[in-house]
């Protein structure tokens, strides 16, 4: 993928083709597989920001942080390329294929390359490469580069976990004491609420929320209105 269009791509993330492609790519892939940032043999899997139904950490993320965490470990990537070019061609293994379980895609990090898929089948990539590896072109071969995946992997997690707190503080902005909530649509245990009392141009803002109860949630159907009380939701 070529990173010099990041900015491009993801302004327009959710009419976005290539980007929807990475998600249904991923829809499978278990979204638990990010482990402790502080432990000594880490398996940074990062791909899973891609779904849509996205869990990290125990926190369910929004669309607006899940956009927010593509473009970021796309600079990231694009940083580490670029600071390192002395170690030869960059590539990150960012899927499983969808059509071959024994294939991973990887995306060029380096500046002016396509924005072509890459995809090779295990057998083809060093022995260790996984999702979320850093590896290096030499020749016509793929070394996997462990020192810049372990870098890599825990600048992204880092970003991941600042991106959780940002997002958390965001959602307990728009829960406003006293306000009316109309929903709008829900799905994978969030909920598309309209604040009624906050509008602008005459538009109410939206907001996906992560945390309903449960016991509404079920019922909840689109028009359907809700009073943010005391701390949580209640039908109004």
């Amino acid at each position: 993928m070529n990173l010099d269009l990041a900015n491009e791509l993801f302004n327009n993330l959710k009419e976005n083709n290539f980007v929807q492609n990475f998600i249904k790519e991923l829809s499978n892939y278990l979204e638990n597989s990010i482990t402790n940032k502080n432990t000594t043999n880490v398996d940074f899997s990062f791909n899973d920001i891609h779904l849509g139904d996205l869990t990290l950490y125990g926190e369910k993320i929004i669309s607006k942080y899940r956009d927010k965490m593509l473009i970021e470990r796309n600079q990231i990537l694009q940083k580490y390329s670029e600071n390192t070019k002395n170690k030869g061609e960059m590539y990150y293994i960012y899927s499983i294929n969808s059509k071959d379980s024994n294939c991973f895609n990887l995306c060029a990090c380096e500046s002016g390359k396509s924005n072509e898929v890459i995809t090779k089948s295990k057998e083809e990539l060093p022995e260790g490469a996984t999702l979320g590896s850093v590896l290096r072109k030499e020749s016509l071969e793929f070394i996997l580069d462990s020192e810049d995946t372990k870098n890599v992997g825990t600048e992204i997690n880092e970003m991941i976990h600042d991106k959780i707190e940002e997002q958390n503080e965001y959602l307990d902005s728009k829960r406003i004491e006293g306000h009316t909530y109309e929903v709008d649509e829900k799905y994978d245990g969030r909920i598309l609420l309209h604040d009624l009392d906050k509008k602008e141009n005459s538009k109410s803002e939206e907001i996906e929320e992560t945390k309903f109860p449960n016991e509404l949630y079920q019922n909840a159907k689109k028009g359907d209105l809700f009073i943010y009380q005391n701390g949580e939701y209640k039908v109004k």
